[in-house]
């Protein structure tokens, strides 16, 4: 039912592991686990493809043979899992198969998880094996950028890139934040150090929630997220800041519209201006906490001046102040 495959040699040749033909492998001798362990699929086994396989071999039109791995509690699935599925479905007991010998537990995971897509079978999407392998190989096993890239043959930028955002989704989940969208994630990363994040761990991942909870999209959320996170007058008094700041971003009413479910039209001008406003009284807050001294401070009278008479002008139940 299977058979010789030269994509299959080349690519594990390719992999550098020793490789053996055999035709006694047997069901029986797989692991017990073999059905529910499969590095390189969201779920183990797909039935529409066992039963297709199935009905292919059972008309005669072999399969290319799996790669399985020897170890002392059975025979490892690399790859194909579906078609051994389909042989089994079929009464089979024993079949033909690729036997690698290999003692890198990483080189096992990286043949698993590309197999796949470098032999051109039933391969999940492009980039769901790409994030996949990355996950693996990068973040959890620590194998380099280069060599994750020579491996599936992909843009070394592009890995490096998605090994930038997994990393820093693991950091966030890590403080209990939630699970982000890659463009929410860039957006946080770029306005936060990872040590400053553990920090203020509480605050961070409470607000962090409330952008998902909100339905914030990360274009939306980046002055949000650049106000949030914004240096603070005093290190010391750093957790308590964002735990101040935290409050007035739950209070501000665009985000209290989407908290409610209604839909929003958008940032309307008002939410523009009240977020800024409140912006100018906490920095006023920080300074002064911090014992500064304001230069020029003429300056910000004069500002402050033109800021209340515009408020006027907006607003025809007040008294226009005197001149």
């Amino acid at each position: 039912m299977f058979t010789k495959d030269t994509r299959t040699e080349t690519f594990l040749t390719q992999m550098g592991v020793d490789v053996q033909y055999t035709n006694k492998a047997t069901i029986a001798g797989l692991v017990k686990d073999w059905r529910t362990t499969n590095l390189s699929r969201p779920v183990p086994l797909r039935e529409e493809a066992v039963y297709e396989y199935a009905a292919l071999m059972e008309g005669g039109s072999p399969a290319p043979a799996p790669i399985l791995h020897a170890t002392k509690k059975g025979d490892e699935v690399l790859d194909g899992m579906q078609r051994i599925a389909a042989i089994e479905l079929l009464g089979a007991t024993s079949f033909s198969a690729y036997m690698v010998t290999c003692d890198s537990d990483d080189m096992l995971a990286a043949i698993s998880l590309l197999a796949n897509t470098r032999l051109q079978g039933r391969a999940e999407s492009p980039e769901w094996t790409r994030r996949r392998t990355v996950e693996v190989l990068v973040i959890e096993r620590k194998l380099s950028v280069d060599e994750v890239s020579r491996m599936g043959g992909w843009r070394k930028a592009d890995i490096q890139a998605l090994a930038r955002i997994l990393e820093w989704g693991v950091a966030i989940q890590s403080i209990g934040g939630p699970d982000l969208p890659d463009t929410m994630i860039d957006v946080v990363s770029q306005h936060v150090s990872k040590s400053d994040l553990r920090a203020v761990s509480k605050p961070a991942a409470e607000f962090l929630k409330t952008l998902k909870d909100a339905k914030f999209s990360a274009s939306d959320a980046e002055s949000y997220v650049e106000d949030f996170f914004r240096p603070s007058a005093k290190t010391s008094k750093r957790f308590k800041a964002l735990a101040d700041r935290l409050e007035m971003f739950k209070e501000d009413p665009e985000v209290q519209i989407r908290l409610l479910g209604r839909k929003s039209a958008g940032l309307t001008r008002d939410v523009h201006l009240r977020r800024a406003l409140k912006t100018v009284v906490t920095v006023l807050e920080e300074i002064k906490k911090s014992g500064e001294k304001l230069l020029y401070i003429d300056e910000y009278f004069k500002l402050a001046g033109q800021i209340h008479n515009k408020l006027h002008d907006l607003s025809p139940s007040h008294k226009k102040p005197r001149k």
